[in-house]
């Protein structure tokens, strides 16, 4: 018997944007949400206007944002929210506290996911932040609907838990029943939930080295940014000789000047090292991962030290053949609508070229 679930990609911020709101306003028992940004501008207004609409009908609406990437939501968006009866947490207070060092430290660490569950039957997850800068990028964000949602629930009350909510408020979540279409789901499909609480080890980095290893004809990755280390062009080069293409696909003009320096830098090592390189002449932020027509990822982790290291991070590893057939298709689209990165057209070159690959390389580590 095949589980019962269904699927729906989504490839600009506009369209995955709309794909929520309606899932939100069908709503009809509880809204679960982890999101990195949310901030009540023109695009994040009409989802407040929403969840406070059905936190007061009784629904369960339950929030946790990222103390940084939702710092610009206002204190009045917050009090209305919370007047509504939605429970909103933040993760990972900027506020001090007695242990300064540790405080200091665990500001890097941040609550990166983007995982929507409605009804704990509807699932969005994947790259898409929810504010007007967003709403113009490209993105990859993924839909999934059936009951299939169990670790996303025990994950939400984890996460919750650590944003100091209290326990006895999310305990139903804990220990959801297990069903029947999850056990069929598993085998087809795998959420990962990945946090580096207590962890010296990147659940996620390993998903992107272990498929790179073991890909016999074609490798595609999509990430905003990009800083790879010598284990990965080490990969790369024993591809190269196993004659795999490795592409690797990234924006021409990442969002901040100095990624674009970083990007610069590390897309020129990249295509030394083999890996063909495509730019987008528009913004995408989208992160996605396929290995021959055997393995996908989407998911919300960038190809970063931080992502792999510092976020809480989530995404779907699949095996489905028409969910890779398709995200495939997406990856050809990419290429043949990008700039093919070679010796010719380096963003970086001459003097200053040298000086900014210099910063490129000295602002990785912080990306």
């Amino acid at each position: 018997m095949n589980v019962d679930f269904s699927y729906k990609f989504y490839r600009t911020t506009v369209d995955a944007l709309q794909g929520m709101q309606e899932a939100v306003l069908a709503a009809q028992e509880s809204i679960y949400w982890e999101i990195y940004s949310l901030i009540d501008d023109e695009v994040g207004t009409p989802f407040i206007d929403i969840l406070c609409q059905k936190a007061k009908a009784g629904l369960e609406v339950k929030i946790i944002v990222d103390a940084i990437g939702s710092f610009g939501l206002s204190r009045l968006s917050i009090n209305r929210l919370r007047a509504s009866g939605v429970d909103l947490l933040y993760y990972n207070s900027l506020l001090p506290n007695l242990l300064l060092r540790g405080w200091i430290r665990s500001i890097w660490c941040r609550n990166h996911r983007k995982v929507l569950v409605v009804d704990r039957e509807v699932v969005f997850v994947g790259g898409v932040n929810v504010s007007n800068i967003y709403s113009s990028w490209d993105d990859i964000h993924l839909r999934i609907t059936g009951r299939v949602t169990t670790p996303l629930l025990r994950s939400f009350a984890k996460s919750y838990i650590r944003g100091g909510g209290e326990k006895n408020k999310i305990k139903h979540l804990l220990n959801p029943r297990l069903k029947k279409e999850w056990q069929e789901f598993k085998n087809r499909c795998k959420f990962i939930l990945h946090s580096p609480i207590n962890s010296k080890r990147s659940r996620v980095k390993n998903i992107f080295l272990d498929a790179l290893s073991n890909t016999k004809e074609s490798f595609n990755l999509l990430t905003p940014y990009f800083v790879p280390d010598k284990i990965f062009f080490n990969l790369v080069a024993a591809a190269n000789e196993r004659k795999v293409k490795v592409n690797l696909f990234l924006p021409l003009f990442p969002d901040y000047k100095f990624l674009e320096w970083v990007s610069g830098f590390y897309s020129k090592m990249a295509h030394k090292h083999g890996i063909n390189v495509y730019l987008s002449t528009k913004m995408n932020h989208g992160k996605a991962m396929t290995s021959d027509k055997q393995l996908g990822f989407v998911s919300s982790v960038n190809f970063t030290h931080r992502s792999f290291f510092n976020n809480e991070e989530a995404g779907i590893l699949f095996n489905d053949f028409s969910m890779i057939n398709e995200l495939n298709l997406i990856f050809d689209d990419l290429r043949q609508r990008g700039i093919f990165l070679n010796e010719n057209n380096y963003s970086h070159i001459g003097w200053k070229g040298k000086v900014k690959d210099w910063f490129g390389k000295q602002f990785g580590g912080w990306v």
